[in-house]
């Protein structure tokens, strides 16, 4: 008998570790460690606009259980891409992916203050893949060294009580890491493992 969406109960850290990929399933990196669980922006990070507050905190994993991160390595110590797996209780997953659809509506930019420096991102919603229970794509631009232009690319994937953000890192005119790669895999993995 499969429990009602009420009944679910969050995965610890240690459990969304054993889900990542290992470093050998993806060869284009150099490294791909994991780090989590990850702690939340107390106090939390607030940016400008209610529906852009929704946008960034889904991007944080903000009204998450327990989430972790892993990062992927490559060209010598160059940060290529990166995982953010989240687990909630109960139904918050597909909450928290109704207030993301929400805001990216109307979200035009993230502009704020958070731990690690200013926040100011210009918000371009992308057309999503076809994958897991529910997906959105969108692009954060910002202006980089040298009048670069810098983009970062989310896919944001539910999967029954998971939460799992694809990003990666580019700039305009440079072949960027193969996320695809790492997203075919790690979809493999959460897909085709009992349902929590």
């Amino acid at each position: 008998m499969t429990p009602s969406p009420s009944a679910h109960r969050p995965l610890t850290a240690a459990r969304l570790k054993s889900l990542l990929l290992r470093e050998k399933e993806v060869s284009q990196a150099d490294s791909a460690p994991v780090q989590g669980p990850v702690s939340r922006y107390d106090p939390p990070a607030v940016v400008a606009g209610p529906d852009c507050q929704e946008v960034f905190d889904a991007l944080v994993a903000h009204d998450a259980s327990t989430s972790v991160i892993q990062d992927f390595w490559w060209k010598k110590d160059r940060w290529g891409a990166r995982t953010w797996l989240a687990s909630y209780s109960g139904t918050e997953a597909q909450a928290q992916f109704q207030r993301l659809r929400e805001g990216l509506r109307t979200c035009k930019a993230l502009i704020g203050d958070t731990p690690q420096g200013r926040l100011d991102s210009r918000v371009t919603v992308v057309k999503a893949p076809a994958i897991g229970d529910e997906t959105v794509a969108f692009d954060l631009s910002m202006k980089g060294p040298d009048r670069t232009v810098l983009i970062d690319h989310h896919i944001l994937v539910r999967v029954g009580a998971l939460t799992v953000d694809f990003s990666d890192r580019g700039t305009l005119g440079e072949p960027g890491f193969p996320l695809d790669v790492v997203v075919d895999k790690q979809m493999d993995r959460l897909t085709h493992r009992p349902r929590v």
